[in-house]
């Protein structure tokens, strides 16, 4: 009996260390199995991000390579509760010149801006009658009627400028998730898709002088049109006083996507959300034909091709 007893005794004093050693490997596994997800956790943002800059590198290269090119914009904005949406054919050529055709709405309207000429204004008809052509501020009411940007901000390089500046401020600052992706076709172009997320929130800023919120915007580093949307008690650019307190988010927007093109490089579509989570504008360039070679004359108002001329 005592034999059995013993015998029992060892057996289970066997199961209870076979059961204490099985704790601590299962312990150690899983231990070693968190470290290693810990680790490429931390690894694969890195990583990521690299990736990011990288894309952002290549488009700014690929963009300096570009010297004129012509298109279709297809465009949505908001102003207030309602999203515009517009189609325009373009031509565009450095340094700075951008003549613009619209589609729908308001067809047959078309703007020449040619940075130096016309006292650095715009040259536009309306495209209906009474059909005058006119010079324009690029930043008067009329002209910014229907538009979150100046004709003086036109083009793939100003889009990339905000774009790039916002998602190198989010990874520097640590504020905001910055994610890439595959982004299906875009207009025909297999794209590399970048998602960025960042905190919603601004700062108050003081109106100084005889600031108007086009200088306010230049000095804060923000678009102009940015602030006058998240601030409802104003209503235009020169709707403020000295002294006047004014909202600036920090970001462009909330959220954005914005697609590149792996054939070129260049960044061809931009979606961007407002503070509130609700669409604020996108822009889609569709067939765009780089470099062609315009000339002159595709600036010019008094070319025979277009309608500044009453024929």
């Amino acid at each position: 009996m005592e034999g059995r007893g013993s015998q029992a005794t060892k057996l289970v004093a066997s199961a209870r260390l076979a059961g204490k050693l099985f704790v601590l490997v299962l312990a150690l596994l899983l231990s070693w199995g968190s470290s290693a997800s810990s680790q490429e956790l931390l690894d694969t943002p890195a990583a990521e991000t690299e990736q990011i800059q990288a894309l952002l590198r290549r488009s700014s290269t690929a963009l300096a390579g570009v010297h004129d090119y012509r298109g279709t914009l297809v465009k949505r904005e908001r102003f207030g509760e309602a999203l515009l949406e517009q189609t325009v054919e373009f031509k565009f050529s450095r340094p700075f010149k951008v003549y613009v055709k619209y589609i729908e709405p308001h067809p047959g309207r078309e703007v020449i801006y040619v940075r130096g000429s016309h006292r650095n204004k715009a040259r536009a008809h309306k495209g209906s009658v009474p059909d005058i052509p006119v010079n324009l501020s690029p930043f008067g009411r009329i002209a910014m009627e229907g538009n979150h940007h100046p004709i003086t901000s036109f083009g793939l390089q100003n889009m990339f400028r905000i774009v790039a500046r916002g998602i190198r401020n989010a990874i520097g600052r640590g504020d905001g998730s910055v994610h890439l992706s595959d982004g299906g076709t875009v207009s025909g172009h297999p794209t590399w898709r970048i998602e960025m997320l960042t905190k919603t929130g601004g700062r108050d800023v003081t109106v100084r002088g005889s600031e108007n919120l086009w200088k306010l915007a230049k000095r804060v580093g923000q678009d102009m049109y940015v602030i006058l949307h998240h601030n409802d008690d104003i209503h235009s650019p020169r709707d403020v006083r000295p002294g006047q307190t004014v909202f600036v988010p920090r970001y462009y927007g909330s959220r954005g996507e914005f697609f590149f093109s792996k054939r070129t490089d260049l960044i061809i579509k931009v979606v961007t959300w407002d503070q509130h989570g609700k669409l604020y504008e996108s822009y889609e360039f569709t067939e765009l034909e780089l470099n062609p070679g315009l000339e002159d004359r595709d600036f010019d108002y008094r070319n025979e091709d277009y309608d500044f001329v009453s024929r």
